[in-house]
């Protein structure tokens, strides 16, 4: 049986935490390789891709909060549990995923829409993972591992 490389940071964070992420970074990588195929194609203006993506990693910063962040000190690990501040941040978000498509059309129409729902989505899922290891980073820095 072969064994995994496993970085010496996880082993102090909750494996839900870990997976969550992954997933986080998978569904921006897809996304992002949407985004380059399109901008490749000229379908995109390259300008509302990176717009969108902006957009979306501040939000994805704001959201990581969703879960708080903390030591267990029966597990040793760095677990996420949601607070209320976390639950009215999770419930705004959901507003917001719900009614991007409706606010940004206001403005932009058709491929451009596109362009910025699939940057904001994809920007969103980066901040989400930022915020998440910056947090999780000053746990462990704070606990000195």
């Amino acid at each position: 049986m072969k064994k995994r490389n496993i970085r010496p940071q996880n082993l102090y964070i909750e494996r839900r935490i870990i997976t969550r992420m992954r997933i986080y970074l998978f569904v921006m990588l897809v996304l992002l390789a949407v985004i380059i195929f399109e901008v490749v194609q000229s379908r995109f203006s390259i300008q509302l891709a990176i717009g969108g993506i902006s957009i979306g990693l501040v939000v994805g910063i704001i959201v990581s909060r969703t879960y708080h962040l903390s030591w267990d000190e029966e597990t040793n690990k760095v677990i996420g549990q949601i607070d209320w501040i976390g639950a009215v941040i999770l419930v705004s978000y959901l507003i917001f995923v719900f009614t991007k498509t409706d606010v940004v059309g206001y403005w932009k129409e058709g491929t451009s829409l596109f362009a910025i729902i699939i940057g904001i989505t994809a920007g969103t899922m980066l901040g989400r993972v930022l915020g998440t290891k910056r947090g999780i980073n000053k746990i462990l820095e704070a606990l000195k591992i």
